[in-house]
């Protein structure tokens, strides 16, 4: 693993029209774009920016948004992927709004860095971190040489997915509970990691116990244990 810093970024759709894609992709190492479900016309040319970032590039629908605001969304996944990453991914929020910022001390306060990010032409951002993605491009937050190193391709999916296999095998573990079949420990795991189930990622944590060799599944889905 190098040292390079892994940044996600959050952005809702109204304010990644504002940026140019090629940049914002350069300073970050996974992008969650916020897009309400009504939104029907994507201009071709964000299409034609975005076709290539394959899995670093995730888009998430909101059908339920607020008066327009997708604020609450953008908040919720970060709070998820605060309490499952390591603290050395940092966060980036591109949003001109103020409300953020209570949440970005939290999460600074908690040992994760984290700013909010907005056009030059604004105000600095919160706590007076940089104010613009040109800044974040020279190391100007935090002193660190954001674009030095090899690219990260570490995705959020795949630590969260590892995690939670071990934390299932602990829970197993502890509660000398053994689900007999493939069925029952799906919905065992969905039952103490309901979040997972909102990304329809059950079947891969089960892969990755596999992988590792903590469980075997059998032909009739019959689930061998091997702690």
């Amino acid at each position: 693993m190098n040292t390079q810093t892994r940044r996600y970024v959050f952005v809702d759709y109204s304010n990644l029209l504002e940026y140019k894609f090629k940049k914002l992709e350069k300073v970050a190492s996974r992008i969650f774009v916020f897009i309400e479900a009504s939104q029907e016309n994507i201009p071709l040319s964000l299409v034609r920016q975005t076709q290539n970032a394959g899995k670093s590039l995730r888009w998430i629908v909101v059908s339920n948004a607020t008066k327009g605001k997708l604020n609450y969304h953008i908040a919720f996944i970060m709070g998820k992927l605060h309490q499952k990453l390591s603290k050395d991914v940092e966060f980036a929020v591109v949003s001109n709004d103020v409300d953020f910022d209570p949440l970005i001390l939290y999460i600074n306060d908690s040992g994760r860095s984290c700013l909010r990010v907005q056009r030059k032409s604004e105000e600095k951002t919160f706590n007076g971190e940089p104010s613009g993605f040109d800044e974040m491009e020279e190391g100007a937050y935090n002193g660190t040489d954001l674009l030095g190193g090899e690219p990260m391709d570490v995705l959020v999916e795949d630590e969260i997915i590892s995690k939670t296999a071990e934390e299932t095998v602990k829970r197993l573990i502890r509660s000398g509970n053994r689900p007999a079949v493939v069925k029952t420990l799906k919905n065992y795991i969905n039952l103490h990691f309901q979040q997972m189930s909102l990304y329809g990622h059950i079947d891969r944590i089960l892969q990755k116990m596999q992988d590792v060799k903590d469980i075997e599944i059998k032909g009739k889905g019959e689930v061998v244990y091997n702690f």
